[in-house]
């Protein structure tokens, strides 16, 4: 007997199922855009790039490279890192409740709240009327904290403005939501760094076209930009800006406030900024901007937990009671134990400041390390100026028994870093490939990012994320991919070996 009930639901889902051109990607399906339409601009070209993940190199895969083993460049995981130890205590005493058969509240944990709310405090954020518990709220992680900002502030055709580069998921949630999502492109010339004037000039141009574009819909309100995403430090970029940078982050947030749009500030990576002297500062620390600030940080990127997915919204009560709103309807209650380890890991106790200097002074050195092998692996080990820097270095590379070590110790030829961008926190580099810009192989010549990256798959199962994938601003007039140097130092060694081995045959061939 047919069941029409599922052949409906596959022909309404046909995106999902069928004629989604995603089914080999090894990812979901990335969704459609304003309208259901298909991603607009800047995150057309994302998803583009996200289309030469997953399953899908399968297409690439040859008789020299079937049976290697996979480089994975790619990933968004932390360094390996036992979690931060008061977030394993306070997960722990969670557990032994008495009380886990009661629902908890969907506006989360009062005590909780408190305790996070005098983090807060400590660290210099201040409210007109003062911190309180109405303040914050809690969400599997900043992906879900961005979705549901977005639902709560925005409508539709309104814009969310985010700089390029970015995290290039980030750029689909708005336009999921029946929201745009446009581009402020960051250059070398400002440092990487926002430039204000630009900023307001980006929103004025844009606010311009929405009336352009929409005046004619006769909507009740008149779509604009009503957000932007202020990631600090930096994904995948690695800029800080933090007491040194106040006055920037100031101009930044009064142009945004003067021109009514809200800044998310996202500092889920402001724990691994690697000078402790200019720790990335958060907006919401000037008070006269707060009410301004949807602030969204967790625990994935710094505490050595991304699987427990829990993320913390600090915000003008109102907004926090519209989200509270949102998750009542959702899920009714929020779970415990991600509210647990976030008060382990943000409190206002002397214990966990020392635990916290502790614990970070020792994975900052090994991330500042790992930099430092990445380092000398593309521009050569001469490059690194430490003796003892580079005498370590060297010793692992030489652990590694790779065949082309003589090779590996001189760096890629043709391949640096992008001008300006070494990263100041997290574990993501951006190389610059555009001198390999057309070099031939086989019937192939190589002008964009994709063959780039096609050809490292091809030759040693190499994979990183190009430009488009992040939103580079620059398009194809620079060939940029993205690395991370979150990896054990042999796995870095070997992969950084398996490009400058394929990337060496290529420019000999030319």
């Amino acid at each position: 007997m047919k069941n029409n009930a599922l052949d409906r639901f596959l022909k309404d889902n046909d995106k999902i199922f069928k004629d989604r051109g995603l089914k080999h990607r090894g990812l979901p399906y990335l969704g459609r855009g304003v309208e259901k339409k298909e991603f607009s601009g800047y995150t057309k070209r994302v998803e583009e790039a996200f289309g030469l993940l997953g399953d899908g190199l399968g297409v690439l895969v040859n008789e020299k490279n079937k049976n290697k083993t996979s480089h994975y460049l790619i990933g968004g995981d932390p360094i390996e890192f036992p979690m931060f130890p008061l977030c394993k205590e306070y997960m722990e005493k969670c557990i032994n409740r008495k009380d886990l058969y009661v629902y908890t509240s969907a506006k989360g944990d009062n005590e909780t709240k408190g305790e996070i709310i005098e983090y807060f405090i400590r660290e210099g954020i201040k409210s007109p009327r003062g911190l309180n518990i109405d303040n914050i709220t809690f969400t599997m992680a900043t992906t879900q904290a961005f979705d549901v900002i977005i639902k709560t502030i925005a409508r539709p055709y309104d814009v969310v403005l985010m700089t390029g580069p970015t995290y290039g998921l980030f750029t689909f949630i708005p336009e999921r939501n029946g929201v745009n999502t446009e581009i402020l492109p960051l250059s070398q010339i400002d440092g990487w760094f926002i430039n204000p004037k630009k900023l307001s000039k980006s929103i004025d141009n844009i606010n311009k076209k929405l009336i352009e574009k929409y005046s004619s819909l006769k909507l009740s309100y008149q779509p604009r930009v009503v957000a932007f995403f202020n990631a600090n430090p930096n994904n995948p970029i690695g800029s800080v800006m933090g007491n040194r940078q106040k006055e920037l982050l100031r101009q930044i947030g009064r142009v945004c406030k003067e021109k009514g749009v809200f800044v998310i500030d996202d500092i889920i990576y402001r724990d691994l900024t690697f000078d402790r002297d200019n720790i990335a500062l958060p907006m919401a620390t000037m008070e006269e901007l707060f009410d301004n600030v949807i602030t969204i940080t967790g625990l994935s990127k710094s505490y050595g937990l991304a699987s427990i997915r829990a993320g913390v919204v600090l915000a003008n009560e109102n907004i926090i009671e519209a989200i509270n709103n949102y998750t009542f309807h959702v899920m009714d209650s929020l779970p415990i134990i991600q509210q647990r380890a976030l008060a382990g890991a943000f409190n206002a106790s002397d214990k966990r400041y020392r635990c916290y200097n502790k614990y970070f002074s020792s994975i900052i050195e090994q991330y500042k390390y790992r930099l430092e092998l990445l380092k000398a692996l593309v521009n050569g080990v001469k490059s690194i100026s430490n003796l003892s820097m580079k005498l370590r270095i060297e010793r692992d590379i030489k652990k590694a028994n790779l065949k082309n070590e003589e090779e590996v110790l001189k760096g890629i030829p043709k391949v640096d870093f992008v001008k300006g961008t070494m990263a100041q926190s997290g574990f993501f580099s951006l190389l610059d490939f555009t001198k390999l810009k057309g070099t031939k192989y086989g019937d192939r010549t190589i002008t964009t990012e994709e063959e780039i990256f096609k050809y490292m798959y091809e030759q040693e199962k190499i994979k990183v994320l190009i430009g488009k994938s992040f939103a580079w601003s620059e398009k194809d007039k620079q060939l940029v991919v993205r690395v991370t140097f979150a990896l054990e130092s042999l796995e870095l060694i070997q992969s950084l070996g398996a490009m400058n081995s394929c990337l060496r045959k290529l420019q000999e061939k030319n």
